[in-house]
């Protein structure tokens, strides 16, 4: 479970229990508001992470809450519902940058696709991608593969920060060296050391992704490198 929270607005009171039900299967909580007004005072008070809006609420419509949500945070992910009739209204909402909209009565196959679409951008949110389905979250420093932490020993995780630091960019081996092994005097030793670091790195990698996968490459003259997929 991922401890995102969804802010649902929604005045039919059974459809606001029924999906509240459904929807606390992919966020840690969901805030329910009876109409437009609620909702924004909920959004103010709870910061949510997401926002699932009804077109048509008492006070204040889905669409004002959006363009009001987003004179202040031009990223959170907005998803508007909407009945065949009031399709009309969501050519106002283009330039609101919504997220997704869904049509009434929800279908759950929709629903469930979109929310893990949601929760998929927040989640790679500074993120890199590299091969294979790997990620590297700039925020904290941790390599995903398929939404998984690979664990890295320290070396390995200085050697991923400089690599990725500089991606696409070959790294020479004295260099390397000096800044992983900051705390030794360097020896003849440490060309081995290196060369047994990344092997035993891209072994590690390739064993979570069962693809054969050589994440950094070696070139004998240049060094080593990350370079991007995106």
């Amino acid at each position: 479970m991922n401890n995102l929270t969804l802010l649902y607005a929604e005045d039919d009171p059974q459809s606001r229990k029924n999906y509240a039900f459904v929807l606390e299967e992919y966020f840690f909580r969901v805030y329910t508001a009876k109409d437009g007004r609620e909702a924004l005072d909920l959004y103010h008070e709870k910061k949510p992470d997401v926002l699932l809006l009804d077109i048509t609420m008492p006070f204040i419509d889905g669409l004002e809450v959006t363009e009001t949500v987003r004179k202040r945070d031009k990223d959170i992910p907005i998803i508007i519902l909407t009945a065949h009739a009031d399709q009309k209204k969501l050519l106002t909402a283009i330039p609101l940058g919504l997220s997704e909209y869904l049509l009434k009565p929800i279908d759950d196959r929709k629903l469930r696709e979109t929310m893990i679409m949601v929760i998929s951008e927040i989640q790679n949110r500074g993120s890199i991608s590299l091969k294979k389905k790997l990620l590297w979250n700039k925020e904290n420093s941790n390599l995903f593969y398929e939404d998984e932490n690979v664990k890295l020993t320290k070396k390995e995780h200085k050697l991923m920060i400089l690599l990725i630091n500089s991606i696409g960019e070959y790294f020479t081996h004295d260099r390397l060296i000096l800044q992983i092994w900051d705390d030794e005097i360097p020896d003849a030793s440490h060309d081995n050391k290196l060369h047994q670091l990344v092997y035993r790195l891209n072994k590690k990698i390739n064993g979570v992704t069962n693809k054969g996968t050589q994440l950094i490459e070696n070139s004998y003259t240049l060094g080593y490198r990350i370079t991007c997929y995106s």
